[in-house]
């Protein structure tokens, strides 16, 4: 789209210059039922504002992108027979009940989802897998890992998650450091340098990993990782790292999450495997020395670290990723009454 003027986004940084955002909103992060509700006026506020916003601007198109809560919260009070409705890289219905892809079939116009094995769920006339936009970053290991020698931390993106994790996962630190000689990488962001690096304040043995540009280059180094799920899960599937998978909240979050989920599984690569082939460590299974003992049976056998690895990449082909092509997108919007100009 050669056009830029008629793109308008809300909630980009401010290094994403060529397009105008014009809501000037900094988007907050919210995880789990407790949270929305302590937030509930935020969202109410959010809502009216970006309905102002697309009113007074004639938009004929919408794009939600990765929050279908935030997309039906939105439609159920704002929707226009004058605009359509996308949704891009999709409410992973495969996890969660079909009622949601009821919903989007009959209140989307289109979906683009990064999850062809969802394609099932939608009617065909209006969804289109466009790959994974990860695959088009991720730096692949290109040597079989023999031996276990730098191992990556992944303490998650939100302050609640990483409070969880951190003083578990430092015993795991000790207890690791104890026996080896291993390098350990935290990988941060600056909005939580400070508070991470207080409390592993003096640990030897350990750098700090910014997630910059070089954030994909630096998982390729390494040869194991511990991670709390979410997207770095598969951040690491694509990168051919070894790891394991950790999760901890609140007892009535996971009473929920167990109640609408389907799958028995956390990582989205068992999900949709449908079977472990990540090792998890959800609520009171993740503690230090069962992680710790997980770990030890690979790093003291090569052979078993191997077929490890070997099966995540075996069903990463099964479930047949590719690169983001954006210009699906644009395809969509040709076919959808834009002029020749646009």
């Amino acid at each position: 789209i050669q056009n830029y003027n008629n793109i308008f986004t809300f909630g980009l940084n401010d290094n994403n210059s060529n397009f105008k955002d014009i809501t000037n909103i900094n988007i907050k992060s919210i995880m789990g039922l407790t949270n929305i509700i302590k937030n509930i006026p935020y969202l109410l506020k959010l809502r009216s504002k970006l309905h102002k916003i697309i009113s007074s601007n004639n938009f004929t198109h919408i794009f939600f992108i990765d929050s279908f809560d935030f997309t039906k919260f939105y439609l159920n009070k704002f929707k226009s027979n004058k605009i359509r409705y996308c949704q891009v890289i999709g409410p992973s219905v495969f996890i969660w009940r079909k009622n949601k892809a009821r919903y989007i079939n009959n209140n989307l116009d289109h979906i683009f989802s990064i999850f062809k094995i969802e394609s099932k769920y939608y009617k065909p006339n209006i969804y289109t897998y466009i790959g994974h936009p990860i695959f088009n970053m991720v730096v692949p290991k290109n040597n079989n890992i023999n031996k276990i020698s730098n191992i990556g931390i992944f303490l998650g993106s939100r302050f609640q998650e990483i409070s969880k994790n951190i003083n578990i996962i430092k015993n795991l630190l000790i207890l690791l450091n104890n026996n080896n000689s291993f390098e350990f990488h935290i990988f941060i962001t600056k909005e939580f340098d400070h508070y991470i690096k207080k409390i592993l304040n003096g640990f030897p043995n350990l750098t700090y990993v910014l997630n910059d540009d070089s954030y994909y280059h630096n998982i390729s180094k390494l040869d194991f990782a511990f991670a709390c799920s979410g997207t770095v899960h598969l951040e690491l599937s694509f990168s051919k790292i070894p790891h394991f998978i950790f999760y901890k909240t609140n007892s009535l979050n996971f009473f929920i999450f167990k109640y609408f989920v389907r799958a028995k599984y956390l990582s989205l690569l068992n999900i949709f495997s449908n079977m472990f082939v990540v090792k998890e460590f959800i609520q009171d299974n993740f503690n230090t020395n069962e992680m710790y003992e997980s770990f030890n049976l690979f790093n003291n056998n090569s052979i078993l670290l191997a077929k490890y690895n070997d099966n995540i990449q075996i069903s990463l082909k099964k479930l047949n990723f590719s690169k983001l092509n954006t210009t699906l997108i644009i395809d969509y919007l040709k076919r959808s009454s834009l002029t020749k100009e646009d």
